[in-house]
C-alpha cells in the first residue's frame, strides 16, 4: 500500500507540474558533428576533399552475396544475417600480410574509424564494420580471436563501431564470397604471400553494394561522408 501511494503522489506532481507549465527536466543527446568527416584532420595522403554530404547519390552496384562465416568464438554466422539492418564497411585481409599498402592500410583505415566513432555519439547504431580474412588456413579462428584482442577488450568499446573478425572454414566456404563481392585473390605463385587487390566495401541495410574503395581512396573522411549520405539517404534528406 505504501508503494502504490508514493506512485500516485508521484504522479500526481507530475500532473501538476504539466499544468502549471513546469518543465520537467529530461537529458538531451549528445549532438553528433556534421559533417561527421569533421572528426578527422585532411591528411596530405590524400589529395582531395570529400564533398558535403548528401550532395550526391551512391548507386546500388549490386547485392552484396550471402554465406557461413566464424567469429571469434567460432561461432557460424550467415553473413547476410550479419550486415542486414546495418550499413557496414567491409574489408578482405589476411593476418600475416606484410604490404604497407595492402592489409595493414585497411586494417589502419577500421583502426582509424573506430576509434573516431567514439565521437560520433550513437553511430554504433547504424554502423559496424565487418573484417573477413580470405587465409583460412592461417586465420583460425584462434588466429582472428587473438587479432581482435585489441577491440573486444577496449573498455570504451561500447561507444564504438561494433568490429566483426570473421574467418571460414575453408575455400568451399570462402569462394562464393569472394566472388561474390569481386574481391580478387591469387595464391598461385607464392603459398606465404597472397596477391590481391585492396578493396574496402560499402553495404547499405538491405545488402546492397552501395561503394567500393580502392587504393588512394581509402581517406577515413570519405568513407564517413559516405556513410552520412546513406544516413541522410534513408531520412529522406
Amino acid at each position: 500500500m505504501r508503494k502504490s501511494f508514493l506512485l500516485s503522489g508521484l504522479t500526481v506532481a507530475a500532473l501538476a507540474a504539466a499544468a502549471l507549465g513546469w518543465q520537467v527536466w529530461q537529458p538531451q543527446p549528445v549532438a553528433r558533428p556534421s559533417p561527421m568527416a569533421s572528426v578527422f584532420e585532411a591528411s596530405d595522403a590524400y589529395q582531395f576533399d570529400p564533398p558535403a554530404p548528401g550532395s550526391y547519390r551512391l548507386n546500388r552496384i549490386k547485392s552484396a552475396p550471402d554465406g557461413r562465416v566464424l567469429d571469434i568464438a567460432g561461432r557460424e554466422h550467415s553473413l547476410h544475417d550479419l550486415t542486414r539492418g546495418k550499413i557496414s564497411l567491409v574489408s578482405f585481409v589476411y593476418l600475416t600480410c606484410g604490404d604497407v599498402n595492402g592489409c595493414p592500410l585497411a586494417m589502419s583505415v577500421f583502426f582509424d574509424v573506430h576509434d573516431a566513432s567514439r565521437d560520433l555519439p550513437g553511430l554504433n547504431e547504424d554502423v559496424q564494420l565487418l573484417t573477413i580474412s580470405f587465409d583460412p588456413a592461417r586465420d583460425t579462428v584462434e588466429a582472428i580471436e587473438a587479432f581482435a584482442y585489441p577491440i573486444t577488450s577496449d573498455e570504451q568499446a561500447g561507444d564504438k563501431l561494433d568490429w566483426h573478425v570473421l574467418t571460414t572454414s575453408g575455400s568451399p566456404a570462402l569462394t562464393p564470397i569472394l566472388d561474390g563481392y569481386g574481391q580478387v585473390v591469387d595464391r598461385s605463385e607464392d603459398q606465404e604471400t597472397i596477391s590481391h587487390l585492396l578493396r574496402l566495401y560499402l553495404v547499405d541495410r538491405q545488402g546492397d553494394i552501395r561503394n567500393v574503395y580502392g587504393l588512394g581512396f581509402l581517406d577515413p573522411r570519405l568513407l564517413l561522408t559516405d556513410i552520412e549520405t546513406l544516413l541522410m539517404e534513408e531520412a529522406g534528406a
